[in-house]
Parts: C-alpha cells; structure tokens; sequence
C-alpha cells in the first residue's frame, strides 16, 4: 500500500496541530528513540511551516500530510518524516532554500508539498556527494529558474523536479480509505491498542461503520486482557493489540489512476519548462499507483526499464537541452521481501532498487537522452 494523507475523521473533534500529533507521538506503543525523533522533526517542522500549517493543509486539502499524520505510527511515513525534517536542517543557508519553505508553508496542495520535497531530496544528495546546490536559481539571459542547480568544479547540472500524483478520479476513490483508517488509528490512540492488519476491499458507509464499532470493541478487550483480538469482517482481516506491541502495520487500498498518457503529458510539460530555465534533467516521483498496480510493476527491472525508455525518449528527443529523466515510485513501504538490484541496459539506461532505512524500497529508472559523458553516474 502507498501511504495516503489523512487526517483526524470528521465529528470526533480532533483538529490537525502539532501538539496533537505530538500527544499522539506519546503513546505507550512507541519505542523511546522512535517517539523521541518523532518530536525532533514535528518541533523542526512546526519552526519552518508555522503554528498553524496543519489546520490550514488540512481545512484547504481535507487531510494531513501523510509523514505528519502517520509518522508516529507507521514506520514508513515515520522515514519519510525524518527525510524531511533533516533535508530541511541540512540544507540551512543554501541559496534558495527559504523560498522553498515558503512556497510549502503558503501552497497548501499536495502537489507542491511533494515537489518540494524532492527538490530538498536532490538538492540534499547532491550536497553530500560534494556538489554546491542552489534552490530556484536562475539561469543568465531570459527564462524561468531550475528547481535545483548542482555545480562541482566544471560540472553542472540543472534538476527540474516534480511529483505525478492520482489524478482527480482515483483521487476521489480513496477518500473513503484516507477517512477509515483515520478513524482506525484515532480508536487506537485513545484505547492504547494497536490496530494491524489489512482491510481488504473497500466497504460501503453502513458496513465500515460495523467495522469501525467491531474495531473499537476488540480494542477494548485487548486492552483489558493483554492478548491479541482477531477481527473479521467481509475481507478484512485484522488484529488489535494490546499496549506494548511495536511491531504492525495497517494496510488499505488505493486504485489505479489513469497511467501512461497522463505521464507522457506531465513529462512534455516538464521538459519544455526546464528547457526555458537552460535545459537539464527531469526527475520526477510517479505516485500515480503506476509503480505498485499495473503489469509494468510486476515485470523484472530489466524488463522495467527497457519498456519506461522506449517510451520516454520519443517524448524528450522532441524538445532541445534535455539531458534525461530520472523516475522513481519514491520511498515506500516494503511489503514482502526485497533485495538491492541494478539492471543496465542499453544507450546508459539504468533500473535501480535500492531498500532504504525505515522498512522502505525505492525502485528508479535512469534514462538519459542527450546527457554529457559522465552525468549518468552521478545519479547511480
């Protein structure tokens, strides 16, 4: 499952703020060191975004960022979190750098939030490979700025960055998800039981409210008892566990959007708006559901990225200054069993899994088109 952005249910009074989730961070299922450093980020996070960003993201997109909202809970959204918070602190005194924030603390879409995020990200692991990074600079002569800039004695790369999120419909679909498993984790919380498991196919209003009330029983058993309550009903499967567990996860659905063309699209836009501010690489995190429920997802890194070339470069050739593109699904959660890989394969197009800290796996696909000798390795 992609994490998806929640935030508490309507009616049960719980108003996204930062003390909030910092009560949240609190509870007795949380490890010392992981609550600790749930503190650190919300505390660095609140500094840069304001006292009041979370009830203004959520009154304006009808949720929480999911790093803020599942962050002391899940352990994925809890590396993500920390990525965030820590790019922001070291990347203090860039150029460019408070622009970003203010564009994330005023623009309250999920699209900008993501693709700020990812500027921190390549602005952040260019800084560690020795690169001097710059935030929205812009070239000499006319056009508009790179979202990163990247110079290393004579090399220079300009980074055009930007998240493919769900369109509207699929968007819309997974409203009923965001609203449930808020509902779930809030039952939780004020029990002291956690909540693990799969909830299956989506469910109509009646019957996830049956859940819900299912949900909230076995909570109170198993916190009254100590032992581990199963839950079943109509395809979900789950668990509530007395306080002290550490170890669960709670896993809902989330439909596919509507693609390629959609892809193609945003990657045509996106090239000619780097080509004004002097050309470059995209890179881009496709959360469009592509990377996790289509047959593209499921066939080899070999196969994945011979296919993902073949269609990018017929788009990018069309437009002058283009370098490459670098796709990736972003950091998610690692369900089931992965291991680090890299496929090259021809014209220096490279397919990458890499696991990352915090239970998560990022899959990337590398294909340059007019890319400089050299500028590929920087990204492997």
């Amino acid at each position: 499952m992609s994490q998806q952005d929640a935030s508490p249910g309507a009616g049960d009074d719980l108003r996204p703020t930062w003390d909030l989730y910092r009560r949240m961070a609190d509870s007795p299922n949380a490890r010392p060191a992981r609550r600790d450093a749930v503190l650190w980020a919300l505390g660095e996070l609140e500094q840069r975004m304001g006292p009041d960003w979370l009830e203004r993201y959520w009154e304006s997109a009808g949720h929480v960022p999911a790093e803020v909202n599942l962050g002391s809970g899940h352990v994925a959204a809890f590396g993500n979190l920390l990525d965030l918070a820590l790019r922001y602190r070291m990347l203090d005194g860039v150029p460019g750098i408070g622009r970003v924030q203010r564009e994330m603390r005023k623009d309250l879409r999920d699209e900008r939030r993501r693709h700020s995020a990812l500027q921190l990200e390549v602005a952040a692991l260019g800084a560690k490979a020795g690169f001097a990074a710059a935030l929205e600079a812009r070239p000499t002569g006319r056009g508009g700025p790179s979202d990163v800039t990247l110079r290393r004695d004579r090399q220079l790369l300009r980074v055009e960055t930007f998240a493919i999120l769900r369109d509207k419909r699929s968007q819309e679909a997974t409203r009923h998800w965001d609203w449930l498993m808020a509902q779930i984790r809030n039952i939780g919380w004020r029990s002291g039981a956690g909540i693990s498991g799969d909830l299956g196919e989506r469910l109509d209003q009646a019957a996830s409210a049956e859940l819900l009330r299912l949900i909230e029983a076995a909570a109170q058993v198993a916190v009254a008892t100590g032992e581990v309550q199963p839950i079943e009903f109509q395809g979900a499967r789950l668990q509530a566990l007395p306080p002290g567990s550490t170890s669960y996860q709670l896993r809902g659905g989330i439909e596919e959007g509507q693609g390629w063309p959609r892809i193609e699209a945003k990657l045509a836009q996106k090239a000619a708006q780097a080509a004004a501010a002097g050309g470059g690489w995209l890179r881009t995190d496709v959360l469009d559901g592509t990377w996790q429920f289509t047959p593209w997802a499921r066939a080899g890194l070999g196969t994945q990225i011979n296919e993902i070339a073949s269609l990018v470069r017929p788009v990018l050739t069309q437009v002058p200054g283009i370098e490459g593109v670098v796709l990736s699904s972003g950091a998610l959660l690692a369900q089931g069993e992965f291991y680090g890989e890299s496929a090259p394969a021809e014209e220096g197009c490279y397919g990458l899994r890499r696991l990352l800290p915090a239970a998560r796996v990022r899959e990337t696909m590398i294909v340059p088109v007019t890319s400089p000798p050299g500028h590929v390795a920087l990204w492997l």
